[in-house]
């Protein structure tokens, strides 16, 4: 399957090029896809802001995810703006 309108969202491309500098350098355009499609299952929603709604993925990576509102659906889905790398709060001691 070749299209990012699988998931809970439409991965942009511009996802998975955030996704590939972020997270995974070095990892092919279609397998970064497929991950971020896993990845999509797995998320749940945190909260509305100003450039779309913010959801949170699962453990180990918890990666933070934009998401489009529906208004702006591609193919049915809201599309996945951009990926996040997640803000570790634990401090040290």
């Amino acid at each position: 399957m070749n299209s990012g309108a699988r998931g809970r969202w439409f991965v942009t491309p511009h996802a998975v090029w955030r996704y590939i500098e972020r997270i995974r350098p070095g990892i092919d355009y279609e397998m970064a896809r497929d991950e971020l499609i896993e990845e999509s299952l797995h998320a749940h929603f945190v909260r509305r802001q100003g450039n779309g709604d913010l959801w949170r993925g699962r453990r180990p990576l918890r990666l933070r995810f934009i998401v489009g509102w529906t208004d702006e659906a591609v193919g049915g889905l809201p599309p996945l703006l951009t990926v996040v790398v997640p803000h570790d709060r634990w401090r040290g001691p």
